[in-house]
């Protein structure tokens, strides 16, 4: 019976791809553990929001989101983009780039390291322990946090969604759960956050030690270790103003106006995030496709690029509309104490199809065209933190949502310009 209902679902797929265009077989497998782990890490991600709504104040939740976005900037200095660099190189074979690369990135993240640390000094001396002892903690972290997870970069150029499904799955209930049963205990923002990074770091660790202990050393000649290194630091400096712009609205609403604010602001970004968290795994799928013939590949998009584009854009303005008729179900059932966010995230799914622009940023990436990917990366961070620069210090919440949706709707529009200059 099983082997009847795969049969009929492969030819479905078969036939479906007349109308979309697109190898259907090819997305199904990858998609299918796409959805999977979304699912999972949704559910998961989920599960953390309600226990920080329903047990933490929102003091120490706003307190918590402001460290985890200067965490998110100090990561810049791990070399974020190598990882979409070392994914292409191991598309087109050349799978122990991993080892110099995880090298490069532990030994700049070492910079962080000293700047996170030069924070905890200044916290310290005007006499806020709190923060310098967390600031000590993201110093302490960041050379393994971020960089211990170039397995799944590994495992993505290889196209083992199932393997790195599995392990991003893993490493999600574990940390989670860890974070969840502390914070029923505590509310010690510390705690907290040893909590959040040390169950990542041990997970992590292992698992790269796991996957890359068979993976010999010596298989990339000089001249592709030397280019996949510039590349993936390219893409790296492509993402400093990015990794600024990111983070600063959270930065900003905590300074103007605190923490609790800053709390009602992250439930009302919170689910649109998860929302566009499967359409930036797309790209993970769509890569190692583009990555195989983008040597030989001109210019010019592949065959029904714009058509399926078109689909994909459709595709996001229903889920926008749907979560706009349901939010306030959601708000009143989950986060009771957060209906204040309501307006605010319903506002925010408005550009929500603008995720869209993962198919032709991807192809850029393929296409390693670094110099297109430098112009829209500024022209979009550039935007966002104008913007919230401006807006955020006169409307607060709303001036933060009004100039997301401003730069989701800049960078869809110049990367579409971009794809269509050759």
């Amino acid at each position: 019976m099983f082997q009847g209902l795969k049969k009929r679902f492969m030819q479905f797929l078969l036939w479906s791809q007349k109308y979309t265009k697109t190898d259907m077989l090819y997305l199904a497998h990858g998609g299918l553990w796409l959805t999977l782990g979304q699912g999972v890490s949704s559910l998961s991600t989920l599960a953390l929001a309600v226990a920080f709504a329903n047990l933490v104040p929102p003091e120490t939740y706003g307190t918590y989101k402001y460290l985890l976005s200067i965490a998110g900037v100090f990561a810049i200095f791990t070399l974020p983009g190598m990882n979409t660099a070392l994914a292409r190189a191991v598309a087109q074979g050349h799978e122990g780039l991993i080892h110099s690369v995880t090298r490069s990135r532990v030994m700049h993240s070492f910079l962080g390291s000293i700047v996170a640390l030069a924070g905890s000094s200044y916290y310290f001396l005007n006499n806020n322990l709190e923060l310098s002892l967390a600031l000590l903690i993201i110093a302490a972290t960041l050379p393994v946090f971020d960089t211990a997870n170039g397995y799944l970069s590994y495992l993505l150029g290889k196209r083992r969604f199932d393997l790195q499904t599995t392990y991003h799955m893993l490493t999600q209930i574990i940390s989670i759960s860890i974070l969840i049963v502390t914070i029923f205990f505590t509310h010690n923002i510390v705690l907290i956050l040893l909590a959040y990074f040390v169950p990542l770091i041990l997970v992590r660790g292992f698992l790269y030690f796991h996957i890359t202990r068979t993976i010999s050393k010596n298989e990339a000649g000089v001249d592709t270790i030397k280019e996949t290194h510039t590349y993936g630091k390219h893409l790296t400096a492509m993402q400093i103003l990015g990794a600024i712009s990111g983070n600063i609205d959270k930065i900003l609403l905590w300074k103007f106006l605190g923490p609790a604010q800053l709390a009602v602001y992250a439930f009302a970004v919170a689910i649109p995030e998860q929302i566009y968290g499967p359409l930036k795994g797309m790209s993970n799928i769509m890569l190692p496709k583009y990555a195989v013939h983008a040597s030989t590949e001109t210019r010019r998009p592949p065959q029904n690029f714009w058509y399926k584009f078109l689909l994909y854009t459709s595709l996001l303005g229903i889920i926008s509309l749907v979560y706009i008729a349901v939010a306030p179900l959601l708000f009143h059932t989950l986060f009771p104490s957060y209906t204040e966010s309501i307006f605010f995230s319903q506002i925010l799914a408005l550009s929500l199809f603008t995720g869209a622009q993962t198919m032709p940023a991807t192809l850029l990436t393929a296409q390693k065209r670094a110099k297109t990917q430098y112009v829209l990366t500024i022209v979009r961070s550039a935007t966002q933190l104008m913007m919230f620069i401006v807006l955020i210090p006169m409307f607060g919440i709303m001036g933060a949502i009004v100039a997301t949706i401003i730069t989701n709707v800049v960078g869809v529009v110049s990367t579409i310009i971009a794809i269509m200059i050759k």
